[in-house]
């Protein structure tokens, strides 16, 4: 148990003073399931109200959606008790147990024992914590009752910094308003002193939030004395009565002006409206006629302040006199005059107003060099969801995929890729396409919308249609008005800052201003970070490439090259020297900026047969420049990394991929992107299978290697970017130009510099060496999780028949053999018998395929058929590891088809791609664009 405590204890201390509503429900529900009781209530002391108030209910966890009277805590409450006595207080140890303090809560949930314990900081108790049982009985031991004190003291501090900031933005919030009355309050006063007539002046406003009653009202209609100031006091105690003005109810004097407009709330009824006279109040209707018959209130100057743009109702300001009246010329100006200074001191913002120190706050954060992307957008969400006051709220990132733009809050495992506040009231978040009204209903969002449109969203009632026009994805049930601003970096959409309320109308455009300040100040930032956690991805993939070396090969160079044969050493030596020289180029670009406009960017053009080991070859280049900057610069340096795989993609897409496009470029195109050379500005760009290339493509590629500049699709705007560009392909490129297909200048600009990889035919003396590192990474990746033991040893036999045996797929074919004889062996030795035998069986079966593939695809349809396998398992995967032909694909694919009379989506789902959820499930949705661009780009297979 006291390990358990210890565990709770760690994590929130991880907690900022941002995070109370996080706080108090990880710390509620950790103690309710160590020790077992129904429910956990928080009751904190609110200094502005005076009084005990319930924060968070364990199953309740939004206990300010309901009467708040519900949840304080009365002073002869076992809680308030427990509170003021400083003391843990049991209700088996009393007489009468609850009963004889109950709680109006505990009387409404049906608790019958309790155990309070007092939150105490620094000898002074701030709060409550209730452990609750809905039977009566003793519950906690001495010991148990002791752990939880020791818990509670070692959290105090972690709770009272969280609930003095969360009080210090409520209490600067009532302060501002305090400071308005004020100024109101003088104003009435002057004007009820200058004119000898007047009796009373008073100051009405719509409610604040703060003040509704009771809280979360239907609508916005309500207006409220904000001030009054009568020659007799007493008068002015009459007038001032707490009741609120209902616009949309009754007969009302204000309401003769001011009407409730849905989405924008009071607004006048005349746009252009003076001010009124009345001559005689007690002539006309309305509720508190009472009221002015008591305090004799005769004559009635009103004049309304609104927003002249909008006719947004700001104040209306009163001034009465106690006898008949006709007001002077000269007096109305005075009077108009003391309302325009009401107006003034209404719409004032206060100079020392909270959000300048939360966006100070995070201000700083843009300057903490130590931070990862996630903790970046979790510090920023918390103190923006404390700062609005909003309920929850979350920061999706904007990732493409497949092609298509989607935001993502947390991936596939639920591991968070933005941030979630008070995440626990939202369940988990799938991926949310990005669009408008191209998009079927059931993928439209608020937030995708926002994203789309690269616009602010406010919505103050998601369950109108009319409001959200069907884009509001109900993500919880208590939501009940959503704000959303987009995260824009050089025109271009990286995500959005979406906050929630479970409170109708909640959200202003004082909001929506805050937030579209923050979202400005931290999208650099954001754009900062995400492009070096891609980039830290990439390095963990190639580190893990190139850092393993097996302790049985010596002949390793350039990172973990493997090579004793003569092509492989002078290869080596070539890279050695141009690598020197390019690094020392990249590492002067900072001193000589203009330098590309003359000379070029510098590019590699690598060339080898398919699965010779071009990428390979790369990533130990890229990792050679890395780590000469990283020792010019400093040791955290991560040098910008961009890879791309040209055949993967066609026309469009490709000159996209490359350089970026502007939205609404092309069909697809949602929002703003930048292309992967202007995402690795200062580094290195690897595009594979570059004889692939669209000729509109070419045309751009050599201009920018020419120059250094480019233009993003769409637009006429140049573009700057600096990289090392190292291209590869297994094509010969000057068949390409003979057929027309490639640019000779282009071929000319890159082959500048280039080199080629040899076949592993033409390199066997390597094989050995080859051949035992694979079986070590092969045997670490697919069982070294298992076995403690070393990887199994290659025989001499075994050496003598991968060195003799012709490779047609390269390395590729060997790391392959090798896989297959590892699968299947026991033993701590490979043999030949064991290389042979998966060796021949595979090359049989390939022929057998190839030779008669009607009878074959017959059986692998039916194999498929009968759930015994589908697409990923007995046609991709074959492919992939050269076990079955394109042509086979293709006559797999027009049989399919023929047989099962069916388009593109119906053969996805026969042959076992993905499910017919497809269009809905996110997940299945990706399998089903992987198998069409696998037809498309890869087989170049027709399915019309």
């Amino acid at each position: 148990m006291s390990q358990n405590l210890n565990d709770l204890t760690t994590r929130l201390k991880g907690f900022q003073k941002e995070n109370l509503s996080d706080i108090l429900h990880v710390m509620a529900g950790g103690l309710k399931s160590a020790f077992q009781c129904d429910s956990v209530r928080v009751y904190l002391e609110d200094l502005y109200e005076g009084m005990l108030i319930c924060h968070y209910v364990s199953n309740e966890s939004h206990p300010d959606r309901h009467r708040i009277t519900k949840y304080i805590s009365p002073k002869e409450s076992i809680t308030s008790k427990s509170f003021y006595e400083n003391a843990v207080v049991a209700s088996w140890t009393h007489p009468g147990g609850v009963a004889n303090f109950r709680n109006p809560y505990e009387t409404l949930s049906g608790i019958q024992s309790t155990a309070v314990f007092p939150i105490t900081y620094q000898m002074r108790p701030i709060g409550t914590i209730n452990l609750d049982w809905n039977k009566e009985g003793e519950f906690l031991t001495q010991k148990q009752i002791e752990q939880i004190t020791a818990f509670i003291a070692d959290n105090s501090f972690v709770v009272e910094r969280a609930k003095r900031f969360h009080q210090n933005i409520s209490f600067s919030k009532y302060l501002d308003t305090a400071r308005k009355k004020e100024g109101a309050w003088m104003m009435m006063r002057s004007a009820v002193n200058l004119i000898e007539k007047l009796t009373l002046a008073s100051v009405l406003v719509p409610a604040t939030e703060q003040n509704l009653k009771p809280r979360g009202a239907k609508t916005a209609d309500i207006v409220e004395i904000l001030a009054v100031y009568s020659k007799n006091i007493e008068h002015a105690d009459i007038y001032n009565t707490r009741d609120q003005i209902h616009v949309l109810e009754g007969r009302h004097l204000i309401n003769r002006i001011v009407k409730y407009k849905d989405k924008k709330g009071l607004v006048m009824n005349d746009p252009n409206q003076g001010s009124v006279y009345h001559a005689n109040v007690m002539e006309e209707q309305f509720p508190r006629k009472e009221i002015a018959s008591e305090i004799n209130l005769v004559s009635l100057y009103q004049v309304p302040k609104y927003d002249k743009k909008t006719g947004r109702f700001i104040c209306a300001v009163n001034y009465y006199t106690g006898e008949p009246y006709e007001f002077t010329p000269f007096e109305k100006t005075l009077l108009q005059e003391h309302a325009s200074m009401v107006e003034t001191i209404i719409l004032e913002e206060s100079p020392t107003h909270i959000e300048i120190q939360v966006l100070s706050e995070i201000e700083e954060l843009l300057s903490d060099t130590d931070t990862s992307l996630q903790g970046f957008l979790d510090s920023i969400l918390a103190k923006t969801s404390e700062l609005i006051g909003a309920d929850c709220g979350t920061i999706a990132i904007l990732q493409v995929i497949d092609g298509k733009p989607w935001l993502l809050v947390e991936d596939e495992n639920g591991d968070l890729i933005g941030a979630k506040s008070r995440g626990w009231k939202k369940n988990k978040i799938l991926p949310l396409p990005v669009g408008g009204n191209d998009l079927p209903p059931d993928q439209k969002s608020m937030n995708g919308y926002c994203a789309h449109t690269a616009r602010p969203v406010l919505v103050n009632d998601v369950n109108n249609h009319k409001h959200t026009q069907g884009f509001y994805k109900n993500l919880s049930p208590d939501i009940r008005s959503e704000l959303a601003v987009p995260i824009i970096y050089q025109n271009q959409v990286l995500g959005v800052l979406n906050q929630d309320s479970f409170r109708l109308n909640y959200f202003t455009d004082e909001h929506k201003k805050i937030l579209q300040i923050i979202a400005s100040l931290i999208s650099q930032k954001v754009n900062h970070l995400a492009q070096m956690e891609a980039l830290r991805k990439d390095m963990t993939v190639l580190k893990h490439e190139i850092e393993y070396r097996d302790p049985n090969v010596s002949s390793y160079y350039l990172g973990n090259v493997i090579g004793r044969s003569k092509k492989i050493h002078t290869l080596v030596k070539q890279i050695d020297v141009v690598v020197d020289s390019i690094c020392n180029r990249m590492l002067n670009w900072e001193r000589s900026p203009q330098t590309e406009a003359f000379m070029g960017l510098p590019s590699l053009l690598i060339t080898g047969e398919t699965g010779a080991g071009k990428e390979f070859f790369f990533n130990n280049i890229y990792s050679r420049v890395s780590e000469t900057f990283r020792q010019k610069k400093r040791p955290d340096f991560e040098l910008p990394l961009r890879k791309t795989n040209i055949a993967a993609y066609s026309g469009e897409l490709t000159y996209s991929e490359l350089f970026g496009h502007k939205k609404g470029a092309f069909t697809s195109a949602d929002s703003n992107r930048q292309g992967i050379l202007e995402e690795a500005n200062g580094g290195i760009v690897f595009l594979d299978e570059i004889g692939d290339i669209d000729p509109k493509t070419q045309v751009q590629l050599l201009r920018f290697l020419d120059t250094g500049v480019f233009v993003r699709l769409g637009e006429n705007q140049p573009c700057y970017s600096r990289i090392f560009l190292i291209a590869a392909t297994n094509k010969n490129l000057l068949k390409e130009i003979e057929a027309g297909r490639f640019r000779e200048d282009l071929f000319h600009r890159l082959n500048a510099l280039s080199f080629r990889i040899p076949s592993l035919n033409d390199r066997r003396e390597d094989i050995p060496d080859l051949a035992t590192h694979f079986l070590g990474r092969l045997y670490t990746t697919y069982k070294g999780g298992d076995q403690t033991g070393p990887p199994p040893m290659l025989a001499p036999d075994a050496l003598e028949y991968l060195k003799h045996r012709s490779y047609r797929g390269n390395v590729r074919e060997l790391k392959n053999i090798l896989l297959r004889a590892l699968m299947f062996n026991k033993s701590g030795v490979i043999t030949r018998d064991h290389l042979s035998a998966g060796d021949q069986e595979n090359m049989v079966e390939t022929a057998a395929f190839d030779a008669a593939p009607v009878g074959r695809v017959t059986n692998l349809l039916e194999e498929i058929e009968a759930e015994r396998g589908n697409f990923w398992t007995h046609i991709y995967e074959p492919f992939k590891t050269k076990q079955m032909t394109r042509d086979t694909v293709k006559t797999v694919i027009e049989t399919a088809k023929t047989k099962y009379q069916t388009n593109l989506p119906g053969l996805a789902v026969k042959l076992g791609v993905c499910s017919d959820r497809f269009r809905t499930d996110s997940e299945e949705s990706k399998k089903f664009m992987s198998f069409k661009n696998f037809l498309y780009k890869t087989v170049k297979i027709s399915t019309n």
